[in-house]
């Protein structure tokens, strides 16, 4: 293929749509984000054929997109096209690859959001030099991806990699996929929140008692984030208690998969060491030699591009592999 070929990632999200034409090398050549219209599928599927079109024109005559790829947040089942449900969109056993194969006229892949972000780490980001990566997307919940011999690992059923569902706790909280104490319920941004108005009711919870007025419902998570960087105890050990939870679900992956990376995107990586360093300590403490001894635990580099990379990633290792 000619060195213009390029390939155009789409990032779905609950709030946003974010797509751009990306050449071989990962650089963006032109992008656009839309809010998502939660109307209906139907609107939603409209909305995102149009923004395509607008990305494939953008970049009409300076790279020739060879593929879509799609990256979505859900159950995917990736060998049929299909968003088998998606809690925060409108879709349920919706066959998007075929819908956009036929408005867009491109041969057109779909995967889940984390496998994807992961799968960008290893072409774009701070992965690229490994083989066998697990990602872990923080934010509300816990996305996850693995690569095992440079290639997503995707299960019997397309659905593997579900590891904020891994319970870690097993008299921990219920989660909202029925279980209790599962990893997302320990160390997400819902878990940090949890645990911050869990102190504020014990002792006030310090500074963070104070930002949010003293009512402990009012708490978020930029509140404790805050808290923590102007040097509040209390808000710092709540981080020291995600980062602890952070450590037990991350010392399980390195012994279960023997990763070279550990790579930790999403809006809680945004904290840096206020969590990767408590979660480090436990790993340094509790996990197998000589597997911890090789993986790296880091933040991603992509930020919030890394799914919409790992898409266009796809594209090209699934039809354009010159």
């Amino acid at each position: 293929m000619s060195s213009r070929s390029g390939a155009i990632g789409v990032d779905i999200g609950g709030t946003k749509i974010a797509a751009a034409t990306v050449d071989r090398q990962g650089n963006i050549v032109s992008s656009h984000t839309i809010s998502t219209p939660l109307q209906s599928s139907e609107v939603a599927v409209d909305a995102i054929t149009r923004l395509i079109e607008t990305i494939k024109t953008a970049s009409s005559g300076i790279v020739e997109p060879v593929g879509i790829g799609i990256a979505v947040a859900g159950t995917v089942d990736w060998a049929h096209g299909t968003i088998v449900q998606s809690p925060n969109l409108p879709f349920s056993d919706l066959k998007l690859r075929a819908i956009i194969e036929k408005s867009c006229g491109l041969p057109t892949v779909l995967d889940n959001d984390a496998n994807l972000a992961t799968f960008g780490e290893k072409h774009y980001g701070t992965a690229r030099d490994a083989n066998h990566i697990v990602g872990l997307t923080l934010g509300t919940g816990i996305g996850s991806g693995i690569i095992c011999d440079g290639r997503l690992y995707r299960g019997a059923t397309g659905s593997a990699a579900e590891l904020g569902h891994m319970v870690i706790s097993a008299s921990g909280p219920r989660c909202t996929c029925g279980s209790y104490g599962c990893f997302e319920e320990m160390a997400s941004g819902r878990a940090l929140v949890r645990f911050a108005r869990a102190r504020f009711v014990l002792d006030g919870g310090g500074l963070i008692g104070e930002m949010a007025g003293g009512d402990p419902v009012r708490v978020t998570g930029p509140m404790v984030t805050e808290a923590a960087r102007q040097g509040d105890v209390a808000a710092n050990e709540v981080f020291a208690e995600v980062g602890f939870w952070l450590g037990i679900g991350i010392n399980n992956v390195i012994n279960i998969f023997n990763p070279e990376i550990v790579v930790i995107d999403g809006g809680m990586a945004e904290v840096g060491e206020l969590v990767l360093a408590p979660a480090r300590a436990v790993v340094a403490e509790r996990a197998l030699h000589p597997n911890k001894d090789v993986a790296k635990i880091v933040r991603g580099q992509l930020g919030n591009q890394a799914g919409m990379l790992g898409a266009a990633a796809l594209v090209f290792e699934t039809f354009d592999a010159g």
